[in-house]
């Protein structure tokens, strides 16, 4: 049973908690005491209404640690930026900003976005010094000068507990002739940090053999799963043999499904072969945002592509909090002493009609909604108002 002790100030019960360590779906009783999780138990008998504290009943949901979405653009009031906070309605407790700040602009992201934010918040440095502002404009790679490695190094240096890594988008709309160049400094100022380098693949001339050519364990690409002609992961029907070889040194692969970081016909392939993505995440952008919608929505698609619902799940929680390198105990978990960060779901099942960036659509049985959103044991998100 849930402690009796008059320091729980929450108690939360469910009949379906996704546990991402053992990839498990057990009852579970769950005590707050000041934010984080002071005792979780499998009882869930009448006792258990009676716990100190608030009791939230979340039973007939799946609950989950809170989310983790690996790539997001939440640099608000930049061109590409959502509201961080805004995350929290889809479940999403942390967040990974995948290069929407470059080095000249980066203090003014972590003051005004990080330091501020209910959500955890890590970030990849984009080689550009203006980050992503104003792409409708021009891609950040078309003045070579933004394009400067020494600036980035110091500037990662400067804000290690923020900076996980280094971003450049390598595809022709981005850098045209110069983008090659762009591609280059990036790979040269993440070796120079010792920090993984997260390419985003999009339309040639940079190809996905040449990348995938200069990505080491521990390096990431970005919209992995995309369908751009001639320039994806699929090749005659299967994997690109480049693809197995750079999954198996230890390349990782993030979703990232944004406006066109997505193909279910390449993921599909991929899939039925055994190659799941490393992290699933959204690319949630101000031109994405409609497409996307948010991380269930996206988890919700590889399900019906055929991944198991733990599968999906321990790729939006414990997989990318680790990779994220996240500070606080307990991002994409649910552990005892860490702290409560915690989402909760209903799973419509139903027959769907979902889409792609491409052009596809495909059917699946099953619908994630977001329902509740707990950080630090604050309810910040309560559609059917059960804290109440």
């Amino acid at each position: 049973m849930a402690s009796n002790s008059p320091d729980i100030e929450a108690t939360l019960l469910s009949d379906r908690l996704f546990n991402p360590r053992t990839g498990s779906f057990t009852p579970a009783t769950i005590a707050i005491h000041n934010g984080a999780i002071a005792e979780i138990s499998s009882d869930l008998s009448n006792g258990a209404l009676n716990s100190a504290g608030k009791v939230i009943d979340l039973r007939g949901l799946l609950v989950t640690p809170g989310l983790v979405d690996f790539h997001t653009h939440i640099f608000h009031g930049q061109d590409l930026g959502v509201q961080a906070d805004s995350l929290v309605k889809h479940g999403v407790t942390a967040a990974v900003d995948a290069g929407s700040a470059g080095a000249h602009i980066f203090q003014a992201f972590k003051e005004l976005v990080i330091d501020k934010s209910k959500l955890h918040i890590q970030s990849f440095l984009n080689i550009a010094t203006v980050g992503t502002t104003s792409i409708l404009l021009q891609g950040e790679l078309k003045t070579a000068s933004y394009s400067n490695e020494e600036i980035a190094i110091a500037t990662a240096l400067r804000f290690p507990e923020q900076i996980i890594g280094i971003k450049v988008r390598a595809s022709h709309d981005v850098g045209g002739d110069l983008v090659l160049e762009g591609f280059r400094k990036a790979r040269s100022a993440a070796t120079q940090l010792n920090l993984p380098l997260m390419v985003h693949l999009g339309p040639a001339p940079v190809d996905v053999e040449y990348i995938l050519e200069n990505l080491n364990s521990g390096d990431f690409l970005t919209h992995a799963y995309t369908g751009w002609v001639g320039n994806t992961l699929v090749e005659g029907g299967k994997p690109r043999n480049s693809f197995i070889a750079a999954k198996k040194r230890g390349v990782l692969f993030d979703i990232g499904h944004g406006m066109g970081g997505f193909d279910s016909t390449v993921a599909q392939v991929l899939i039925d072969h055994g190659f799941y993505p490393d992290t699933i995440s959204t690319d949630v952008h101000t031109y994405s945002v409609e497409k996307v919608i948010g991380l269930p929505q996206v988890l919700s698609k590889f399900v019906a592509l055929g991944m198991e619902l733990s599968d999906v799940l321990t790729r939006a929680t414990i997989g990318p909090a680790k990779l994220g390198r996240f500070k606080s105990a307990g991002v994409g978990t649910v552990d005892v002493g860490s702290q409560a960060d915690i989402a909760a779901f209903e799973c419509i099942e139903e027959e769907f009609t979902f889409s792609d960036c491409h052009g596809h659509t495909f059917l699946g049985n099953m619908r994630l909604e977001p329902v509740f959103t707990m950080i630090a044991g604050e309810v910040l998100f309560d559609r059917d108002n059960r804290a109440r």
